[in-house]
């Protein structure tokens, strides 16, 4: 009997198409499955269904329809088109999946956000949910435009069928700009935040800018000086002095407007409440996300002229802190300095011995540990110091990451990163757990300084690099566009404690501050009020610019005033 044949199983037949075909199917598709922030927008902002607005609406649609597959013409070759087009699908979805989950826009700071950011931030926004995404409307349409067989006609008839593919488009563009130029005008003139929304072409647009641009490229030599001359001033030639602590802490995603010392409703800043500080009302940051505010909190330039590649090519207040002769330490329990710290010395927060278990796990440390290492700083410090402490404060989507379980009060939370499953109430109740324990580790922080004040002139400055959006205008997290954000992505709290002799040394006028409160004031401030504090003498120094200028007495007159905060 002759042998049996293997069994063969069926075969489907491979879908045949026209490269230029796919290219419109692909566009479509893109439209239709991640672009739904971009058509949720604009029906939002032209609500008007007269059969003009109904006819502009579908222009748009034509519109964006050429927009992406006019460049992909281009591409359009059998050899290349398909890997190009998988590609972009892939990019595509994962944009709309935080597009349309948390709000975002996916512009160049987001892009340097994305490229910054460390495991611990990139895994809070890991999901099943992602997964199943990024398999339904990404990988599953990449294994489909990769198994298509595209087919070809000879050049003469391919020549003309391509020519006529780009004539089509730009003509229907210019019926679409005869018709409905004023529509257009006045829709991009009145809605900046669209253009921030064509899915991918923004990204990738973004990408390329940041990655050809000066400012993702580390400097090539050392950096520039800010400054000609830098000394301390004749505060610090007083006699018998003490040596000086002053802390900073850079707060992160902490937005002013749940801070009950602002007048928030809860009682978010419950420890705070008893301590002797001041809480600034009105402060403006630089910038949206911690990429562009902190090298811009530390950098003289301002926000009017900050851009990211000045920051790095130059020299930072850090820099002249230790120029002028004072220690300098950095405590790090965020994504890292972004570039700040280059040049100070800096400790990373993680598990030393066994006295930093209570504060650490798997997934990092809490911000308590940073007042721990504040503690030995306190005890051990022989020379004058400046140390900043860098938090991971409010940092989202998991806010219940960021608070103990004493420190869960405004219930019910929202225990995950995928804010699809809660209600906006849990996330803020998430949110503001995260600010209860931020005043704990603020208010502990300047009991360790008060404790300290008896051999040291201590002081604490903290302010937030940017607030954040908590579903306001179906909005989440921060990082967009300073002129299209929410005021609560920029608006940020900033809060000051000084022990009686730090008082003294600086010369601040009680209670001159804590009346100066409600004035505005910006990160842009906070270069050149540390140098006043500090009693920094350098050309670098703008006093119209210091924010405690006004509170602090003259030269040739020394406060006896002792205690509280100025």
């Amino acid at each position: 009997m002759p042998p049996k044949s293997p069994l063969k199983l069926p075969t489907l037949p491979r879908l045949s198409l026209h490269p230029l075909t796919l290219v419109l199917l692909f566009a479509v598709f893109l439209l239709a499955v991640h672009n739904h922030r971009l058509w949720q927008e604009i029906v939002q902002v032209w609500s008007g269904r007269a059969p003009h607005d109904l006819l502009f609406l579908g222009s748009l649609g034509v519109f964006f329809l050429v927009l992406l597959a006019l460049p992909l013409q281009l591409v359009a070759f059998p050899r290349l088109l398909k890997p190009v087009l998988a590609g972009l699908v892939l990019i595509a979805a994962g944009t709309s999946f935080f597009m349309d989950s948390y709000g975002v826009l996916v512009e160049k700071t987001m892009i340097a956000n994305i490229v910054e950011t460390d495991m611990r931030e990139a895994g809070d926004l890991l999901s099943w949910s992602l997964v199943w995404h990024m398999l339904l409307t990404g990988i599953l349409p990449a294994g489909f435009i990769l198994s298509v067989t595209l087919t070809r006609h000879g050049w003469k008839r391919e020549a003309l069928l391509r020519i006529g593919a780009l004539t089509g488009s730009v003509a229907s563009v210019g019926l679409i700009a005869l018709f409905f130029f004023q529509d257009y005008a006045s829709l991009a003139r009145n809605n900046r935040q669209i253009r921030h929304m064509v899915n991918p072409v923004t990204a990738l647009y973004s990408a390329t800018v940041y990655a050809l641009g000066t400012d993702s490229r580390a400097p090539a030599g050392p950096p520039a000086p800010i400054a000609r001359l830098v000394s301390l001033g004749d505060g610090w030639k007083t006699p018998d002095r003490k040596p000086m602590l002053f802390v900073f802490v850079l707060g992160e995603t902490a937005r002013a407007a749940n801070f009950s010392l602002n007048g928030y409703a809860r009682p978010t800043n419950p420890e705070l409440a008893t301590l002797p500080v001041v809480s600034f009302t009105e402060v403006a940051s630089c910038g949206t996300s911690t990429a562009e505010s902190v090298p811009c909190i530390f950098s003289p330039l301002g926000r009017s002229d900050y851009s990211p590649g000045k920051a790095k090519a130059s020299e930072n207040l850090l820099d002249l802190v230790q120029k002028a002769g004072l220690d300098v330490v950095w405590l790090e329990n965020n994504s890292g300095c972004k570039g700040v710290c280059a040049r100070v010395p800096t400790e990373t927060l993680a598990i030393r011995d066994a006295a930093d278990e209570p504060f650490c796990d798997s997934e990092g440390c809490m911000d308590m540990l940073l007042v721990e290492r504040l503690r030995r700083v306190a005890a051990t410090m022989e020379r004058d110091t400046v140390v900043v402490l860098h938090q991971m404060g409010s940092h989202g989507p998991a806010y219940y990451r960021r608070y103990t379980e004493a420190f869960r009060r405004f219930t019910p939370t929202c225990d995950t990163s995928q804010f699809q499953e809660c209600e906006t109430k849990a996330i803020t109740n998430s949110y503001d757990n995260s600010i209860l324990y931020t005043d704990h580790v603020l208010a502990e922080a300047i009991r360790v300084l008060d404790a300290a004040s008896e051999q040291a002139d201590t002081a604490l400055l903290y302010v937030s690099d940017h607030g954040e959006s908590l579903g306001e205008g179906g909005a989440f997290l921060h990082g967009l566009p300073y002129a299209i954000a929410p005021e609560v992505q920029k608006h940020v709290p900033m809060i000051w404690w000084n022990s009686g002799g730090f008082q003294r040394r600086a010369r601040l006028v009680q209670g001159c501050l804590a009346r100066d409160r409600d004035r505005p004031l910006s990160h842009d401030n906070i270069f050149h009020t540390m140098l006043g504090l500090l009693d920094i003498e350098t050309d670098a120094y703008k006093p119209v610019l210091d924010a405690f200028a006004d509170c602090r007495l003259p030269d040739t007159f020394i406060a006896q005033q002792a205690g509280g905060p100025g």
